[in-house]
């Protein structure tokens, strides 16, 4: 979707939740949870959406401002998608099958784990590329 965006890289991430409070963002980012990025722009933001209701409670403007805001979301249906089919698939790959992800490469070939990363992810029956 990216592509489609004309989007090349990501300016930061934030991961939201308790998924995001507590998931490795280096790891998250070699598995393909999210594309190759700066990890230093990747952010853990906690409870953001009851902060954004307990926001849109206290402050009118805010609230106004959340509405204008969702009004000009733009939802796109994947399902319907031509391209994302296709992308879903490559990106099953660790780390991404198509994608240059010059990032989350180097780290695979530098982390201590990636030994163990091999065994685990042959166990479970995940092809994991030679230059890895």
């Amino acid at each position: 979707m990216m592509k489609r965006l004309g989007i090349e890289m990501l300016d930061k991430v934030i991961l939201a939740g308790a998924f995001g409070s507590y998931i490795d963002p280096e790891e998250a980012m070699i598995l393909g949870m999210f594309p190759d990025c700066d990890l230093k722009k990747v952010y853990a933001v906690g409870n953001a959406a009851g902060d954004g209701a307990r926001i849109a409670l206290l402050d009118r403007d805010k609230r106004a401002e959340a509405d204008k805001i969702a009004r000009e979301v733009e939802y796109i249906e994947l399902t319907i998608e031509a391209q994302f089919q296709n992308e879903f698939m490559e990106a099953m790959q660790i780390p991404h099958m198509t994608d240059p992800s010059p990032i989350s490469k180097g780290l695979c070939r530098t982390r201590s784990s990636t030994v163990n990363f091999r065994h685990r992810a042959k166990r479970i029956g995940i092809a994991v590329p030679a230059h890895l």
